[in-house]
């Protein structure tokens, strides 16, 4: 009996760990979903969508009254957390995009562009701050942390490359209701500091695998199981455009304090036909005659002459071929506890000409538009998709703009950047905040401003006027660049009307950097970071509202470049110069110079050597005495010589 208590000690302490752990799975969540959607020309658009909210007790070191309190992570990430507590960071906002998004075949942005961001990286944040410079310090100290996070290069973000406070962002909480308060900070936040806003991007950082391995850290289950298992750097980085993007916005309540939110969101376009080639034959080879579609409209086709499809219409494919492996279950917290807080689903967005069947072969539906499959049950979960009609897919609506905008000009010395608007609604106008954030080596002439406005389908006028500027130009946001210190900050409020095309253009001067500003590959360019579009809508209430966001493709700057085989010349003749110089005084200095004749009579090196040899010779088998005479008589023979050279 006694032997039996501490096993009875330990079973109870196990129950109470056990109801406790349940109690915090329970009051945490996490969910995770998949969205598949059929593109045009046998593409797949998978949006990947992980939501995590800490415990609503305060969790993780944050509330809104200021008080002190015990930190505890739960499904939030630590290491996230403790990045933005140390930097009184409000809400932050990452993006990793890669490739183009072609808004003619495939429509609107997924999520209306909220998450989606401009080529290479791009990070904005709301940090707190009772003066610009302690904000600032904060936010390149954010930076810095999530450079060493994510494996990314954001700690090149200084001034250069960094906007504060653009109207184009908008906080995705409510300012005041969710102003976090940090403990062990010593500051009241909502009482003295101010919230500021900063922006930067690095358009010219290359997303890759070291990317996306850390984003998934931060999930529960570490890409391990759920839908994240099917994020393969190789599958995810070989499709036309992919974007990762993480928010973290917190949610506070007066009565229950704060709730952190962060959303992790992956957006990938994949080629169906080209992940379905690698599968089957990792080494590219044509496809056999029996296997070519053929365009049977050609007024030439024939059994023997085929004008092959751009893409098959015919075609039969499942989940596990195009991300190479089939989803892992389902991505529990804790399988023990009863109410199980997480959530795990894959929905389909397809016509009535695509069919769905299950692994094991059950038919979902002849005509699903909207099928949705919960992952609780199965362990591992697969999708087979077919249809005769691969051109038949689920209608995206319009974008409710269009923007491109080009480098013009020629020459290492000026240029000029031009960006055209197109409004494709043939009843409404739409208002747009457009934001260019320039960088210091560009100075532009803002005078040289053109706004010209055109229809559709007409030429721009050749002379435009000032009063359609001010009709197209509402408002006018300007800070001027500063060498080596800051770029240039500029910021339009548009309004562009019905089925119209605006068309805005400036010059600017290029500037010749130092020998150690250029990047290794100097030749290439570099990089100017995307524009930025945002779509205002008015509501019935009067408040405005951004509805959609887009970004226009970076920018490659050609700016004068050094021969820098240079440096390398100069440095060889220099040495060269310095040698002959060195050498010549150097001689002049040391060496002494005399007559041939005073020389006397030059013997060989041989000779004398013979001579030296022979002489110890003879030394060894003289007598004491017969030496000494030889010595006298040479001595003589000397002196003789000398006076016959005096004579």
């Amino acid at each position: 009996m006694i032997l039996l208590l501490p096993k009875i000690h330990i079973l109870a302490v196990c129950v109470l760990c056990h109801v406790s752990n349940c109690a915090a799975a329970s009051s945490s969540s996490y969910s995770e979903h998949l969205d598949l959607t059929p593109l045009p020309r046998n593409n797949l658009l998978a949006s990947f969508n992980f939501e995590v909210y800490s415990d609503p007790a305060a969790e993780n070191g944050f509330r809104n009254d200021g008080q002190l309190f015990w930190a505890h992570y739960g499904l939030f990430p630590r290491s996230v957390g403790q990045i933005v507590q140390s930097t009184h960071t409000h809400e932050l906002h990452l993006r990793f995009t890669q490739g183009w998004w072609d808004a003619e075949e495939w429509g609107l942005l997924p999520h209306n562009g909220k998450y989606a961001g401009g080529s290479g990286v791009e990070v904005w944040a709301w940090i707190a701050g009772e003066s610009d410079t302690q904000a600032e310090n904060r936010w390149y100290e954010l930076v810095n942390g999530l450079s060493g996070l994510f494996c990314a290069s954001l700690n090149f973000v200084d001034s250069t490359r960094t906007t504060p406070n653009p109207i184009s962002f908008r906080p995705d909480s409510n300012m005041r209701s969710s102003f976090l308060s940090y403990p062990g900070s010593g500051e009241n936040n909502t009482a003295s500091s101010d919230l500021h806003l900063y922006h930067g991007s690095l358009p010219r950082e290359t997303v890759c695998t070291e990317n996306l391995t850390p984003f998934l850290k931060l999930l529960p289950c570490k890409g391990r199981a759920g839908i994240s298992s099917l994020l393969d750097g190789h599958r995810i980085f070989d499709s036309k455009w992919q974007s990762m993007a993480l928010d973290f916005v917190p949610i506070c309540d007066p009565d229950s304090g704060c709730r952190l939110h962060m959303t992790q969101k992956v957006d990938v376009v994949l080629d169906v036909q080209r992940s379905l080639q690698r599968q089957h034959s990792p080494i590219p080879h044509p496809p056999p005659t029996e296997e070519l579609q053929c365009d049977r409209s050609k007024p030439y086709h024939s059994e023997s002459i085929c004008f092959p499809l751009p893409s098959p219409e015919v075609v039969d494919w499942k989940l596990s071929d195009i991300f190479g492996l089939k989803i892992k279950s389902s991505c529990l917290v804790d399988q023990t506890c009863e109410n199980e807080a997480s959530s795990s689903s894959v929905c389909t967005h397809i016509t009535p000409a695509w069919r769905l069947s299950r692994e094991d072969g059950t038919v979902v539906s002849s005509t699903p538009s909207n099928a949705c499959f919960s992952l609780h049950d199965s362990n591992e979960f697969d999708l087979f998709f077919s249809t005769a009609n691969s051109t038949s897919v689920s209608q995206n609506d319009q974008p409710p703009v269009y923007i491109q905008r080009s480098m013009t000009g020629r020459g290492q010395q000026n240029g000029g950047i031009q960006t055209i608007i197109y409004n494709p609604s043939m009843t409404d106008s739409v208002s747009l905040i457009y934001l260019e954030s320039l960088p210091w080596y560009m100075k532009p002439y803002i005078h040289t401003m053109v706004a010209t406005l055109s229809s559709a389908d007409s030429a721009p006028p050749a002379s435009p006027s000032t009063s359609l500027e001010q009709e197209v130009i509402k408002r006018t946001l300007y800070r001027p660049f500063l060498e080596r210190v800051r770029g240039t900050y500029l910021e339009l409020k548009l309004e562009v009307p019905p089925e119209s095309r605006l068309t805005l253009s400036y010059d600017f001067d290029k500037t010749l950097l130092y020998l150690a500003e250029y990047p290794p590959d100097a030749n290439r360019g570099f990089d100017v970071p995307p524009g930025i579009l945002t779509v205002l809508t008015k509501g019935a209430d009067g408040n405005i509202s951004y509805t959609y966001a887009l970004r226009t493709s970076s920018l490659l700057l050609s700016l004068p470049t050094p021969d820098f085989s240079m440096p390398y010349n100069v440095i060889i003749l220099t040495s060269t110069v310095m040698a002959l110089a060195f050498g010549t005084v150097y001689n002049i200095l040391v060496r002494r110079f005399v007559y041939e004749d005073d020389l006397g009579e030059h013997t060989p090196l041989l000779q004398r050597i013979k001579q030296r040899i022979r002489a110890r010779f003879v030394k060894q088998k003289t007598p004491a005495g017969s030496n000494k005479s030889g010595k006298v008589k040479e001595r003589t023979d000397a002196e003789d010589r000398g006076r016959d050279k005096k004579t």
